[in-house]
């Protein structure tokens, strides 16, 4: 039986959630017109990557109104596989605009000092903010991930991600620690590369709440596509 879970209770289910990333404007469209069953099978919330749309603020608003899932909105920094400016002032107002229709938003966690004044406004209206850190070349050492983490556990935000390069199993093992470790937040793990797709499965199993694969096109190494992802996180 598909999960049915509210927009603003995303971040306090018990079961892991598949997040489907729509990078380009012809996917977007495609899944606004997908039936619901579809639309149902394919995520439990979608991801719209704001700095890759490359659309107006009104047809992307227009198509969240279609889209029957919650939504998680995105506007990554350069330094952490994005397009968006670098400034954390443009990247807040890129963002700002879909506070009404969000169900959650995603900072680095380098940007949290700098987008205060959004992350105020975000959960002023009921919106989760999910403060995110990126690595595409490596797994850091422990002390960068647990740092990582404790950052988010003070910082005023409600869930962190880790996403990662995985260059060995010991990798894994480390972050899969991570995600075991007793925290305060939900938290979000995932590997890139060679073991990315192992990694995202065996992650959720363990408590890693977000678990991103694509709609359309992957824009991470590892990924898998969203609705066989959510096949298979239904099975566990």
């Amino acid at each position: 039986m598909p999960q049915t879970i509210s927009s603003k209770n995303l971040l306090l289910s018990t079961s892991p959630l598949t997040v489907g990333v729509v990078s380009d404007a012809a996917v977007l469209e495609r899944f606004c017109n997908e039936p619901p069953n579809v639309k149902e099978a394919a995520c439990d919330l979608v991801e719209l990557r704001l700095d890759l749309l490359e659309m107006p603020i009104k047809a992307i608003l227009d198509a969240c109104d279609h889209l029957a899932r919650p939504i998680l909105f995105t506007a990554r920094h350069p330094a952490e596989g994005g397009k968006g400016p670098e400034s954390d002032a443009e990247r807040a107002a890129m963002l700002e605009p879909f506070l009404d229709k969000a169900a959650l938003i995603d900072l680095e966690l380098r940007s949290v000092p700098g987008m205060a004044g959004l992350i105020s406004k975000a959960r002023s209206r009921g919106v989760g903010v999910v403060g995110s850190f990126h690595d595409f070349q490596a797994t850091p050492a422990d002390d960068v991930l647990a740092g990582a983490r404790e950052f988010a556990e003070t910082a005023g935000i409600d869930a962190v991600k880790l996403a990662v390069f995985l260059n060995s199993a010991g990798d894994l093992i480390r972050l899969m620690n991570q995600t075991i470790y007793k925290r305060r937040l939900p938290i979000a793990t995932m590997g890139m590369g060679p073991l990315g797709r192992m990694s995202r499965v065996a992650l959720a199993k363990i408590g890693s709440l977000l678990n991103y694969g694509f709609l359309g096109n992957s824009n991470a190494p590892g990924q898998w596509p969203a609705p066989r992802l959510k096949e298979i996180l239904s099975q566990l």
